[in-house]
């Protein structure tokens, strides 16, 4: 895709919108353009387009304002961490991208993790991307911000919330919240 093009298609979109699409699309949800309803496991049939914008993430101005929680804060975090443990689920399925900067922008980084619920009617999804402004020499030492969205699907109606939080030392800070996540995870999908 060339730059002029991608440019114009990043033109208007805020992080938020970057992560919402993600975690719209790991959810399966798609909107009818004729109706605006939401509808369920559509293919994508412009996957590669999104992925390029999705590479892009980093040409976005992303505002470092308003993150002023801490990590430790996050009401999602309290969710997610209860939501597993408890295992009050029907089925639960996660993904996540870390996306490598590239080589003439090597001083910042993201990641992105979703983990999407279905209990009953209810499709719940949070995503997370955890970006990294200013990147030290090692990388888990540096400080950053934590964007969650928390979607929530039932009978074709969606609510979405947003979270933002800011971090010190992704190593002290973030890293034992993903191990634990992980942890949880994992013991989850043992039969």
């Amino acid at each position: 895709m060339s730059g002029t093009k991608r440019k114009s298609q990043l033109k208007g979109l805020k992080v938020e919108d970057i992560l919402n699409e993600e975690l719209r699309r790991e959810m399966g949800v798609e909107e009818d353009p004729r109706t605006g309803k939401l509808r369920m496991n559509q293919q994508f049939s412009q996957i590669n387009q999104w992925e390029d914008i999705m590479h892009s993430v980093y040409e976005l101005p992303i505002e470092l304002e308003g993150y002023s929680k801490k990590v430790t804060e996050l009401e999602s975090l309290r969710e997610l961490v209860d939501r597993l443990s408890r295992q009050q689920f029907d089925s639960v399925k996660r993904s996540e991208s870390r996306k490598k900067q590239l080589r003439q922008f090597v001083k910042t980084m993201n990641m992105y993790y979703n983990l999407v619920f279905t209990e009953g009617g209810v499709k719940t999804g949070y995503g997370v991307l955890i970006y990294f402004p200013d990147l030290k020499s090692d990388a888990e030492r540096s400080s950053g911000i934590v964007l969650v969205e928390k979607k929530s699907m039932k009978n074709g109606k969606s609510t979405t919330k947003f979270e933002r939080a800011k971090f010190e030392d992704f190593l002290i800070d973030v890293k034992p919240y993903i191990d634990m996540l992980g942890n949880l995870y994992r013991k989850s999908r043992r039969p």
